[in-house]
């Protein structure tokens, strides 16, 4: 799941729009981000609307609840400023849809307020 996402993004971070490049044959880095993590009880399954293409920085923030999204996908910085006054829209691709199911979970796991 996470292979197809990332390939549907061209490699290229949701969030802030980095593709980081791993070597001289242009190829880029990118990892699958679990909104609702995986596994548990309350646990999220491997699905598409599950996973967000992300650069290692923008994952770790989601993954430690310094990034979270709002219902119509805005990008929310808890702790800082590094995206700036703008808000910041995560990026999508027709062929892939972020569910609101799990950007809701993703909310309630780290005490955000519903929308």
């Amino acid at each position: 799941m996470s292979r197809r996402v990332k390939r549907l993004h061209n490699f290229t971070c949701q969030i802030c729009a980095l593709a980081v490049s791993v070597g001289p044959d242009g190829k880029s880095y990118a990892e699958g981000a679990h909104i609702q993590e995986l596994g548990g009880p309350d646990g999220g399954p491997d699905v598409d609307g599950n996973v967000l293409c992300l650069c290692p920085n923008c994952h770790v923030r989601l993954d430690r609840g310094a990034l979270y999204l709002t219902d119509d996908l805005n990008v929310v910085e808890r702790y800082s400023t590094e995206l700036g006054a703008n808000p910041v829209t995560l990026r999508t691709v027709g062929q892939h849809r972020v569910q609101q199911r799990f950007v809701r979970a993703h909310r309630r796991f780290w005490g955000v307020a519903e929308e």
